[in-house]
């Protein structure tokens, strides 16, 4: 099991060096500030963004996430065993 007691969850908005559109991306951060994540929207980093604001997610935060992606993609129902 991996130990998540340092990690936090943060959405980045970037703003991408060589075409100065925006990027917007979450990621799990480790206690170093390093860690993955997903690009949302934008074009794919290269290494030469700034970032421009970072948000830190708490429990609210992740619920609402998860209840709005909940609700425009229900998930799937495990099958029934058959009898």
């Amino acid at each position: 099991m991996t130990d998540t007691t340092a990690r936090r969850a943060v959405i980045d908005v970037d703003r991408d060096g060589w075409t100065k559109n925006l990027q917007l991306n979450i990621a799990t951060l480790d206690e170093n500030g390093s860690g993955m994540g997903y690009r949302l929207a934008g074009p794919k980093y290269n290494g030469s963004s700034k970032n421009l604001l970072r948000v830190e997610l708490d429990e609210r935060d992740a619920a609402e996430i998860r209840a709005a992606l909940d609700a425009a993609f229900p998930p799937a129902e495990p099958p029934t065993p058959a009898a």
